[in-house]
């Protein structure tokens, strides 16, 4: 990918995280059950349906055998009853106009549950998106995950539409069209039946091997997914470089396996439809010649043997048409679960520690006093480490992989209040460092304390709480520069919103802006990437954070601009724990500490 993730390991991405994406080849029983569960939200519509699908495929089976009777009945040849004939039409007309009216009942309903069930599925995806190991998005193809809450949640809702829209009416039908079947002519129904067997047999038969090739195809839209958005973030990029014609080929090659995967896919499962018409025809013809013959049937019979006939084979017809919707959204179902069955992070322990508590209250009571007295001229700087932030690393020991070790026996002590540059080379463990204070991974070994209290008896939310993090990718929403800041602290007044951004050195540029804290960077105006470092930091500095980490931030910026940065940054530092991973001497002057990462022993 061209953006790795945001507190991306570098180089040491965890190979076992990839197993996580692979999917389960076959849609299990317990897959299709957790699927239902996601339609709990709609039950009166569920039962609503069923109920309007029996009396829908009830009719649908009397109807036939009413016709018959009033054919038999309505008077020989040249003396027909046209009143008895017009009566028994009436009611045979009520009879579909009703049948009509519940088919209806059952599509609007199918359609209610179906999208009720794709927002369920969404919800539950992205729920589960939020519990996931950052490991997990190391290696999986943003553009991919994406894939999952458009393409298969909408293929998941068409095939639980048109499945809803057929099941239960063709259950009804097809048991009570056999009942009526055998209670006319049982020497019929077991010539008719076998024909109905090879139907079914030869459906599901394609029908089954039709899976893998709407698995491939949905797994090659999320690669194709994945290689767009590559494309468009790293656009100046892939110009700078002149590597369209390879991205073009590299789109191009995918995009002919998706069509190929697509036009096979297509193939296979329009193969049923044409097979079941052709035996729903030779049953016709059995009916016709053999129904007087074998089964003594009547010319009524005959009708209504048909009309049954067309009852049977209509619904399998039509299950046959919906494959690809079915296939598809087996296939979808299968990538769903691949997400929704991956181990999540480890549960947060039941009591937290105290600190935890404490720190929770520290953005609300502390921030506007604090940022504001940053911004005026002339204010007191706090003492060091009167927010605390003692860290302590004991005999850490962490590797992505069992072969190779990050780290190995590391132990760092870092003072209240003290500012620590961490420098090395390009996949020696810096981010890494920062990811195991944070917990985004946990160490293999050993221990890591924050004022005493070790990180794993916090919960995750409150240790996360206490850092403010400036990366070097700066992350902004399409929104106000006011909503961008306070994005952490939505409640957050105006007056502590500015107070932040002139702490960070924002405030200026801001107020030249053509809406001031209404612009909306993106849409309304294209900031620089210093501008956008110094909001990031106005951000931090309005949650009041107890220690700080500043990764590489000012690596892509001019001298100037990474001055004002470090300005900003060391306004934060005061009186709190700091960490500052970079390459440039000039950023990480001042520091209490350099950790030298990726040095022999």
């Amino acid at each position: 990918m061209a953006k790795d993730s945001m507190l991306s390991g570098m180089a040491n991405l965890n190979p076992d995280a990839a197993k996580m994406s692979d999917g389960k080849s076959r849609v299990s029983m317990k897959d299709l059950a957790s699927l239902l569960r996601f339609t709990n939200t709609s039950k009166f519509s569920f039962i609503l349906l069923i109920f309007a699908a029996i009396l829908s495929g009830g009719l649908q089976v009397v109807a036939p055998a009413f016709l018959g009777y009033t054919i038999d009945h309505m008077g020989e040849a040249g003396s027909i009853d046209l009143s008895y004939l017009g009566s028994h039409a009436l009611i045979l007309l009520g009879m579909y106009l009703v049948a009509a009216l519940f088919t209806w009942v059952v599509s609007y309903y199918a359609n209610v549950v179906a999208a009720k069930t794709a927002l369920e599925v969404r919800r539950a995806l992205s729920q589960k998106l939020t519990k996931l190991p950052v490991s997990f998005y190391d290696t999986h193809p943003q553009g991919d995950t994406a894939t999952h809450f458009i393409n298969d949640a909408d293929a998941i809702s068409e095939g639980m539409l048109q499945g809803l829209l057929n099941f239960f009416t063709v259950l009804v039908t097809i048991l009570g069209t056999v009942g009526f079947m055998v209670f006319i002519s049982w020497k019929m129904t077991l010539i008719i039946l076998p024909m109905a067997v090879l139907m079914i047999w030869s459906a599901t038969t394609i029908a089954k091997k039709t899976t893998k090739y709407f698995k491939s195809q949905q797994n090659l839209v999320g690669s194709i997914s994945g290689d767009v958005e590559e494309n468009l973030y790293g656009r100046k990029e892939i110009k700078a470089f002149g590597c369209e014609d390879k991205f073009l080929d590299e789109f191009r090659e995918k995009n002919e396996q998706l069509n190929k995967s697509s036009v096979t896919a297509q193939f296979a499962s329009s193969l049923p439809n044409p097979v079941t018409r052709f035996v729903d025809s030779t049953s016709y013809i059995l009916i016709g010649a053999l129904g007087v013959w074998i089964g003594g049937l009547t010319a009524g019979n005959i009708t209504t043997f048909i009309l049954y006939w067309k009852n049977f084979s209509k619904p399998i017809n039509d299950l046959t048409n919906i494959t690809t919707q079915i296939m598809a959204a087996f296939a979808s179902l299968t990538r769903v679960f691949s997400i929704l069955d991956l181990p999540e992070e480890k549960e947060d322990p039941e009591e937290t520690s105290e600190l935890t508590s404490s720190s929770a209250k520290a953005p609300a009571q502390a921030a506007e006093g604090r940022a504001s007295s940053e911004a005026a001229e002339g204010g007191s700087s706090p003492a060091a480490g009167e927010h605390g932030g003692e860290v302590l690393f004991e005999h850490v020991t962490f590797g992505y992989t069992k072969e190779k070790k990050i780290f190995d026996d590391f132990s760092l002590r870092v003072e209240p209040g003290q500012k620590v540059a961490i420098i090395g080379p390009t996949g020696c463990g810096k981010t890494t460092l920062m990811n195991l204070l944070m917990r985004f991974y946990e160490p293999d070994s050993g221990r890591i304390l924050i004022d005493g209290k070790d990180i794993t008896e916090m919960s995750r939310y409150e240790l996360r709480r206490r850092f403010g993090m400036v990366l070097q990718e700066t992350w902004l929403l399409e929104r106000s520069i006011r909503d961008n800041i306070a994005y952490g602290r939505p409640d957050a007044t105006e007056e502590e919103i500015i107070a932040a951004a002139k702490a960070a050195r924002a405030h200026g540029f801001i107020k030249r802006l053509p809406e001031g804290y209404d612009t909306v960077p993106g849409k309304d105006i294209s900031l620089s990437e210093g501008q956008k470092q110094l909001l990031c930091i106005a951000r931090v500095l309005l949650m009041d954070p107890s220690l700080l980490i500043l990764d590489e931030a000012t690596s892509a910026v001019d001298t100037l601009t990474e001055k004002r940065i470090v300005e900003a940054f060391d306004n934060m530092t005061k009186g709190r724990t700091g960490f500052i991973i970079a390459h440039r001497l000039s950023t990480i002057a001042g520091a209490d500490q350099v950790i030298k990462l990726g040095m022999k022993k």
